[in-house]
């Protein structure tokens, strides 16, 4: 187990700057959606939202972004929400990253097409 845990180690350094991690992991542990931080009723024409979620993560779970989705819909917010089918748990944001960028790719143009 030991040398699993190096491996992995070394292998994050060489993929990641250790000082963006840090900015990273700070703007996670201060994001906050709750309350009207999300979406302020009433607030005007609301913009586009693009949820994704993967299914095996542990650490944010599929269910805790539906709960964003329906607070969204509930506020009459255009919410497209995807769920990737993923073994890699929580790493399945770094390493899913052809099926996030066809993602977002097919929402900015349906986004940019409705104002263009």
């Amino acid at each position: 187990m030991e040398g699993y845990l190096r491996y992995r180690g070394d292998h994050f350094v060489q993929r990641f700057d250790a000082n963006s991690y840090l900015y990273l992991t700070r703007a996670l542990d201060y994001f906050d959606l709750s309350g009207d931080r999300l979406l302020s009723a009433g607030s005007g024409e609301p913009p586009k939202f693009l949820v994704i979620a993967f299914k095996s993560d542990w650490l944010y779970p599929a269910y805790q972004s539906k709960e964003i989705v329906n607070v969204l819909r509930g506020r009459r917010a255009d919410v497209t929400y995807c769920e990737i089918q993923s073994t890699y748990g929580h790493d399945a944001f770094l390493l899913e990253f052809e099926q996030e960028t066809t993602l977002i790719k097919h929402f900015l143009a349906r986004v940019s097409n409705v104002h263009g």
